[in-house]
This record gives structure tokens, C-alpha cells and sequence, in this order.
């Protein structure tokens, strides 16, 4: 495959799998430790760049109190309006990463959760996440760890390919195109940042079932309403017996999804 960058389409169904399966299922317990590591304090000022329904807002909004202020940044009207119905205290802001709404040097904690990948001039956002974060701030970026930390998802990826195609199982596979060794680093030279930590931490999704672990991610590709009956239980039947090591007492899925959370400090 050629392509390199991969943008989902934001439909209703798509908003409503995000918020409803995947912030529970991952982003959620992700979204406590981002914030963690960003030390956000009472009385940060905090942006959450391509914030998504966000679920990393809420918990910046937790540690900065009344004093604070929170700010979620999103290209997306349809992310927006399902963010706004699940908090408050929190601004929401549409607009783009590349080219942010914002004065510079207006925020204590500049935060990204697994969203640069998605995001096509990278470079451009992270320069912008650097000129509004004040110089005694942070800019924290959180990205998967190589896929092979995460081999029920490797598995998922290859049972798409199979039964669905290369296209789609590249969509899956999207969210680790910044994994590879080196990838970060040199996006972050590129950047102009020459110091920076990486914290490695684990994480485990948890889905329902099979069947949801599945059709879940198709849904959130596009690529679910687009097979037949047969060839979707053909897969399902497959995933099955791929996915069986993943299972835990209650039958959920139980998928390894480590990650990595850069900091940059100084700037």
C-alpha cells in the first residue's frame, strides 16, 4: 500500500462508536494517566488538541478546579456537540491543529491523545501545540506503542485483510502509523525540539465480546455495512478462533494496547 495518512470520516455512527465503545473500552483510562504525566495542576489553563469527545478534557477538568480553565480543540462539529453533551466547565472550540484560534503562550499544559496520527500536517500542529503553551509549559503527545505490543489487535488487522481487504485492514492500522522506531523522534527534530522524555506505559482495552471487539472497529472504519452476510460471519467465525488467546473468564476481549507518552518541557 502507498498511502500514509488516514483521516476518518466523522458520521453520527462513528461519534456515537467513539463515545460509547471506545472512550469506556480505552480512552478513558488513558485519559488519567496522559494527565497524570502532564502534572496538571489547580489553576492550569489546559488545551486538548483534536480532543474528540473529550475524554482527556474531563480529566484535565478534574485537576485544574475552579481556578483553571479547559479548553477542547477538535476540527469536528459532530465530536464537539457529543463532547459538550457529556461535560461542562469545559470550552469546546472547533477548529484546526494546524492553524489554532489561539494567542501565543496562552496555556500551561498543551495535551494531544492518540489523535496526531490522524492529524495531516503534523508538523504544523505540533509547531502550533509549541507557539500557544507557554515557555514554562508542557506539550504532552500520547501514541500506540509498536503493534506488536498489541497482538489481539495485529490479529483484528490481519483478519480484516483477509476477509475485507487491504484497504480497510489499513484503516484499522492507523492508529499505530507514528509506532515505528525513530518515527517520533524524528517528527519532534523536525519540529525543532531537541529534548523531550518518553514514558512507556501498559494499557488493556476490554470489549463486551468477539463479536463486539469486531464489529466495533469495522464500524468505526466504514468498512462494516460494506460486507454481505456471509463474508461478515466468515469473519466473525474466524475471529473466534484467532481471538480465543484474549479472552479472559467472562468471555471479554482482553487486548494489550501499550503506549507511548512523550513530554516536551522548556520550550
Amino acid at each position: 500500500m502507498t498511502q500514509t495518512h488516514f483521516t476518518p470520516d466523522i458520521t453520527d455512527d462513528f461519534v456515537k462508536m467513539h463515545e460509547d465503545y471506545l472512550v469506556p473500552a480505552i480512552f478513558a483510562q488513558w485519559a488519567n494517566r496522559v494527565a497524570e504525566i502532564a502534572e496538571i495542576d489547580l489553576g492550569h489553563d489546559v488545551l486538548d488538541v483534536a480532543c474528540g469527545t473529550g475524554a482527556l478534557a474531563r480529566s484535565a477538568r478534574l485537576e485544574t478546579g475552579f481556578q483553571g480553565t479547559v479548553t477542547g480543540l477538535d476540527a469536528s462539529e459532530k465530536m464537539l456537540e457529543s463532547a459538550a453533551r457529556h461535560s461542562r466547565g469545559i470550552e469546546w472550540q472547533q477548529g484546526d491543529a494546524g492553524s489554532m484560534p489561539f494567542e501565543k503562550n496562552r496555556f500551561d499544559r498543551v495535551i494531544c491523545q492518540f489523535s496526531l496520527m490522524f492529524i495531516a500536517n503534523r508538523v504544523h500542529a505540533i509547531k502550533e501545540m509549541l507557539r500557544v503553551c507557554k515557555p514554562e509549559g508542557l506539550v504532552v503527545l500520547s501514541t500506540w506503542a509498536p503493534l506488536e505490543h498489541s497482538r489481539a489487535y495485529a490479529a483484528l488487522i490481519e483478519l480484516v485483510r483477509r476477509f475485507v481487504g487491504p484497504h480497510a485492514a489499513f484503516k484499522l492500522a492507523a492508529p499505530w502509523s507514528l509506532c515505528k522506531p525513530g518515527v517520533m523522534d524524528a517528527l519532534l527534530l523536525t519540529t525543532g525540539i531537541n529534548e523531550y522524555e518518553c514514558h512507556e506505559r501498559r494499557g488493556v482495552a476490554h470489549f463486551p465480546s468477539v463479536k463486539s471487539f469486531v464489529e466495533t472497529h469495522l464500524r468505526l472504519v466504514g468498512e462494516f455495512h460494506e460486507l454481505n452476510e456471509d463474508a461478515r460471519q466468515g469473519l466473525l467465525s474466524a475471529a473466534a478462533v484467532e481471538l480465543a488467546p484474549f479472552l479472559v473468564s467472562d468471555g471479554q476481549v482482553a487486548a494489550q494496547l501499550d503506549a507511548h507518552i512523550f513530554v516536551v518541557s522548556g520550550i
